[in-house]
């Protein structure tokens, strides 16, 4: 792709103002690098002393109503181990232990959704599925959150009909839970 000059001024403005990408991107900023190039993404397979898998909720308008695995982008400079610790915190509510090998590692392309304003956006990730274990003695806290509201924790003894479609790239290791 060549730009035009003034597709390459905006290039320019933007490298002009030095952003810091290391604690993540203002959300517009995301949402075009990643209609750009691929995002890998953190994946963390977790499961309890009763063999059940640990799900998230999330609502949007990029996978809709769904479970999925919890996980998140990996940042400018960030280390997988990095990556993993701080989304878990995050996401969780305690850092986790990992498997130093990854389980899986995919190529995962939506495809463009022609439902958004840009179609390309969110539309190829590297999925990167880590075996993770959480501390003993556990608890879901999922404090004031309601089941229907992003981020809220559930164990499940089998995957739901509503799981991430696009999170059964990762079959061969969740089949136990399909």
């Amino acid at each position: 792709m060549v730009l035009d000059p003034e597709s390459r001024h905006a290039v320019n403005m933007l490298r002009g103002l030095n952003l810091d990408a290391t604690e993540g991107l203002d959300e517009e900023l995301f949402l075009l690098v990643s209609s750009l190039v691929p995002l890998p993404n953190i994946d963390m397979l977790i499961v309890n002393g009763e063999g059940q898998i640990l799900l998230s909720y999330r609502d949007d308008e990029y996978y809709g109503q769904s479970w999925h695995i919890p996980g998140g982008c990996l940042r400018f400079y960030e280390t997988f181990e990095h990556c993993i610790i701080e989304t878990s915190k995050r996401e969780i509510g305690c850092a986790v232990r990992f498997d130093e090998t990854p389980l899986s590692v995919k190529d995962v392309i939506r495809g463009p959704n022609e439902n958004q304003p840009h179609p390309n956006e969110r539309g190829h990730n590297v999925a990167i599925l880590y075996r993770c274990y959480l501390p003993d003695g556990f608890i879901i806290d999922n404090k004031d959150k309601k089941l229907s509201d992003n981020g809220y924790l559930k164990w499940f003894d089998r995957l739901p009909d509503n799981f991430m479609d696009i999170q059964y790239i990762f079959k061969d290791s969740l089949k136990e839970w399909i």
